[in-house]
C-alpha cells in the first residue's frame, strides 16, 4: 500500500506536531468507547476476552487514524475540521512508515484499511482477511487479548464508512492487563514528523490571514518546503 493519507486537524495540532512530534494516542483516549467492540453490538459474549479485559488492553494499544484518499472529503471537513482555522495534512503510506521506523517505534505494528460492517456480521470477525503487519519481527505477550485487539480495531460500524479510514495500530512491548499505562500516547521525532508532511490543505472557509499565518510558520519559522494550498471546496458551506 503506497497511498496518500490525510488527517483533518485544528491548527493547534499542526503546531504540536512541529514542536513535539506527531502524536499517537492510546486507544482508551478515543471519544468512541465502542472502538474495538463491534463484536459486542449483537449482545453475544466474546469467547476470547471479557469486556473488562478489553478496557484494560486499550491502555497499551496506540492508534493513528487517517483518511485513505487524496481527494478532499466534505464530510471529513465537517467532522474533523469544523473550525475555519483548521487544515488537512497529507503524507504517504511509505513516508509515514519511514517516519515511524526512523523514530525508533519498535512495537508490534499493523497498518491497513478499516473494515465497515453491520453488528450482525460481527461473528465473522476472527475469520476475516488478515491485517497487514508492518514489520516481520515476532512479538509475544503474556495475555492473548493483545493478539486479538488489533484485529478488532480494524472493524467499525458501517455508520462510520464515510471516514474511509486506514489506521496504524501499535501494541506496547510492555503490554499487560495487570497494570495501567501512565503515558497518554507516544510521539514520533520532531525531525521525522516534519519530513513526513507532503502537503497542507487549508480549510475551505479559511481567511487570507490564516493562510498567511500558516505559510509564515512553515516557510519562515521552520524552513520547510511543504506545498500549501487552499481547499478545492472553496464556496461549499459547511
Amino acid at each position: 500500500m503506497d497511498a496518500v493519507l490525510t488527517r483533518y486537524i485544528p491548527f493547534v495540532k499542526l503546531i504540536s506536531m512541529l514542536e513535539q512530534g506527531f502524536f499517537i494516542p492510546k486507544t482508551n483516549l478515543f471519544v468512541d468507547n465502542w472502538e474495538g467492540s463491534l463484536h459486542l453490538f449483537n449482545g453475544k459474549k466474546d469467547h476470547f476476552q471479557t469486556e473488562n479485559q478489553l478496557v484494560a488492553a486499550k491502555e497499551w494499544v496506540y492508534v493513528s487514524c487517517w483518511y485513505l484518499d487524496e481527494p478532499e472529503s466534505h464530510a471529513m471537513w465537517n467532522s474533523y475540521g469544523q473550525s475555519n482555522d483548521s487544515l488537512a495534512i497529507q503524507t504517504t503510506h511509505q513516508d509515514f512508515k519511514l517516519s515511524c521506523s526512523r523514530s525508533k517505534i519498535n512495537m508490534l505494528a499493523y497498518f491497513d484499511r478499516v473494515r465497515y460492517q453491520e453488528p450482525n456480521t460481527a461473528q465473522r470477525l476472527y475469520n476475516d482477511h488478515p491485517i497487514m503487519r508492518w514489520y516481520d519481527e515476532e512479538y509475544s505477550f503474556s495475555d492473548s487479548v493483545f493478539n486479538y485487539l488489533p484485529l478488532q480495531l480494524y472493524h467499525k460500524h458501517k455508520a462510520f464508512s464515510f471516514e474511509n479510514e486506514a489506521r496504524l495500530v501499535l501494541v506496547d512491548n510492555g503490554a499487560t492487563l495487570e497494570s495501567n499505562n501512565k503515558e497518554a500516547g507516544l510521539h514520533l521525532s520532531t525531525e521525522h514528523s516534519r519530513k513526513m508532511i507532503t502537503k497542507i490543505i487549508l480549510h475551505p472557509n479559511s481567511s487570507a490571514w490564516f493562510e498567511d499565518t500558516v505559510r509564515k510558520l512553515i516557510n519562515d519559522t521552520y524552513k520547510l518546503n511543504i506545498p500549501i494550498c487552499k481547499s478545492s471546496l472553496v464556496g461549499h458551506k459547511n
